[in-house]
């Protein structure tokens, strides 16, 4: 994988969600990638910047999907199915695929652990 910038990333996510309308591509698709990638930083502790590492894109991915997918619902636009890896949602079968999505990039998320902060003063 290489850095990914918020287009690239939501390219990631067009082609993993079939039918996704015009009014979420473009700019709108982009400004949701930012806040997941914005979420990120916040909830790892790290500067992810606008060039998104491999080791966070995973989880922005799988975040930006699950946004994708609820608005979707919002807008009673529905999906058949969605696959990423192993995990594969149908539709209209157990939960949600945005919630299952936002769990996926949760756990991705969350494997990467908290960087903390110490010192030890010498006394």
């Amino acid at each position: 994988m290489v850095n990914l910038d918020n287009v690239g990333v939501g390219s990631v996510v067009l082609n993993m969600i079939e039918s996704v309308p015009s009014t979420i591509s473009g700019a709108t698709l982009w400004n949701m990638v930012d806040n997941e990638r914005l979420f990120a930083e916040q909830l790892t502790g790290d500067t992810i910047g606008t060039s998104i590492a491999d080791k966070y894109q995973p989880g922005i991915i799988a975040l930006t999907a699950s946004s994708v997918l609820q608005l979707m619902e919002v807008q009673g636009i529905g999906t058949k199915s969605v696959k990423i890896g192993d995990i594969s949602i149908t539709k209209g079968i157990g939960e949600s695929a945005s919630s299952k999505m936002r769990e996926t990039g949760m756990r991705k998320l969350d494997a990467l652990g908290e960087q903390i902060s110490f010192y030890k003063a010498l006394g």
